[in-house]
């Protein structure tokens, strides 16, 4: 088997893996809120990080933008299979 050959079989079998997950599980954590929903300020998370004895503030002012609250944000590869899903649909109309 040659390098290009196994190259490919690993990014074919990576590739499967990856819609196989995005069709059980659409949905992933947020990133900005790390999954809760409840935006945390960066000086927050800057000062659990370097000072580890020092009791964090939690103080949630609003839910995260990003996520909408949720906590939850739609994998990149679903957001690829609906557009592509959605573009078959009104093409064959």
């Amino acid at each position: 088997m040659t390098l290009t050959m196994l190259v490919a079989a690993a990014v074919a079998a990576y590739a499967l893996g990856y819609s196989l997950l995005c069709f059980i599980s659409p949905f992933g954590p947020c990133r900005r809120c790390d999954g809760t929903g409840n935006h945390i300020s960066w000086w927050d998370k800057h000062r659990a990080r370097t000072a580890p004895a020092a009791k964090p503030k939690r103080r949630i002012r609003k839910p995260c933008r990003r996520c909408k609250g949720t906590g939850a944000r739609l994998r990149i590869g679903r957001r690829i299979h609906n557009h592509a899903r959605r573009l078959h649909a009104d093409g064959t109309r």
